[in-house]
């Protein structure tokens, strides 16, 4: 079916809808909205989707990954498979990469990650976190994709992200750069590309700002054309267009990639100053894990806790550092321990780029004047009650879902 219908899909906490219809409209498509719970078969009648940025359940456990798990993202994968243009941008990139729909392989395994923006000038942090500013981008020339045909043009386009960085394993960067997955690459106003700070926003390999499957009709980008002022960026949804009225044959390829399963690492907890914090109410998003956990099919419970590892020369006097409030809030929070129990497992989930322990020893160091510190290491601990025949053998399978880490960016402890 090839008509002007483009479906874009929501979640909640999606947003960016108007700018997206306009957007659309202008382009000469049929934009209707389709909800995540909406029956899935509807999607069957659309010749293409967009999946809007935003912050889909509010970003709980990560970015896009209880969106991910979605049934309507099932779908999508099918429509995908039949040739159908996806793009995702922002929240909808992230949407893309945590359900393994870019770079796609075989089996959708998540094998790339969006994680912290990291701001480098000559290898060094110079700002991490939410970024919200203009900046340009040009596509690849070489890569195959629906969303670049229209012009090879240098766009101003928004970004507006915390964990837009794209991260890959090495073996599959080069993988990446052989086959031209990155399909538009940050620039400045020239067309000149740098890792550096401003030109790449946010740290991405490559200078990667948006990359795509290898059949070429599914993209992941981070910066937000449909918020471009007058149309600069229109050209990416005109392609979109062309790309549908093409009569070109169609074969869906997948990437030749083996993807990762989560390896659970032993935590070694002697010699260690631990602190584990809970919240004073209700945790929403330990919530919305575990209700997304149960719509997999598990019986559990969930709780989350965060996790802080310090280190220092010498004795560490643990009280001046509290009475900071740099670790936690005491009007919202409270440290706490986990009681042992045989129906429950626990896992320390750490970024291996650990930007906000970063942040908060340099906070620590250089505003309070701890310079004994060493080290500060941030995580999260989940901790997850399960009611089950087999308990180790499904939490290894609710583990491999990645609801509480990206093999790619996080490591997982037993904890």
């Amino acid at each position: 079916m090839k008509n002007n219908a483009i479906a874009y899909i929501q979640f909640p906490g999606s947003n960016t809808e108007n700018e997206t219809v306009n957007t659309l409209k202008r382009c000469g498509f049929d934009p209707q909205p389709h909800f995540w719970n909406d029956p899935s078969d509807h999607l069957n009648n659309f010749s293409g989707y967009v999946i809007l940025g935003g912050f889909s359940f509010e970003d709980r456990s990560r970015s896009g990954i209880i969106a991910s798990l979605e049934p309507v993202v099932n779908k999508i994968k099918t429509q995908a498979m039949l040739g159908k243009p996806v793009l995702g941008i922002c929240n909808g990139a992230q949407i893309l990469v945590e359900s393994g729909l870019v770079p796609g392989t075989k089996n959708f395994d998540t094998v790339l990650a969006l994680t912290d923006n990291k701001r480098l000038v000559d290898n060094k942090i110079v700002g991490t976190g939410y970024y919200n500013a203009w900046c340009y981008i040009k596509p690849n020339k070489n890569a195959r994709s629906a969303f670049t045909k229209e012009s090879g043009d240098v766009l101003r386009v928004p970004i507006a992200h915390a964990e837009g960085r794209f991260l890959v394993d090495k073996s599959l960067e080069t993988l990446a750069c052989e086959k031209n997955l990155i399909t538009y690459h940050y620039c400045d106003k020239d067309g000149f590309s740098s890792k550096d700070f401003p030109t790449n926003p946010n740290g991405s390999f490559g200078n990667a700002a948006a990359l795509s499957n290898v059949s070429g009709n599914v993209m992941a980008m981070m910066p937000h054309p449909e918020r471009s002022l007058v149309g600069e960026a229109d050209g990416i949804f005109k392609s979109m267009k062309e790309y549908i009225r093409s009569e070109d044959s169609f074969s869906y390829q997948a990437l030749n990639y083996s993807a990762k399963k989560i390896q659970v690492k032993a935590f070694d907890k002697n010699k260690k100053t631990e602190l584990l914090v809970s919240t004073i109410i209700a945790d929403n998003e330990a919530i919305s894990v575990e209700r997304c956990i149960n719509k997999l099919g598990y019986d559990v419970k969930i709780k989350k806790y965060v996790h802080y590892d310090i280190s220092s020369e010498g004795d560490l006097d643990l009280k001046d550092i509290l009475e900071t409030d740099v670790l936690f809030n005491p009007s919202k929070e409270y440290i706490t321990k986990i009681k042992n129990s045989k129906k429950k497992f626990t896992f320390l989930v750490r970024n291996l780029d650990d930007v906000h322990g970063q942040s908060i020893l340099q906070a620590l160091q250089h505003r309070f004047g701890f310079k004994g510190l060493l080290s500060i290491k941030r995580g999260v601990v989940w901790e997850i009650n399960i009611n089950s025949v087999s308990p180790k053998k499904d939490v290894d399978i609710i583990l491999n879902s990645h609801i509480f880490s990206n093999p790619v960016s996080q490591v997982c402890h037993e904890y």
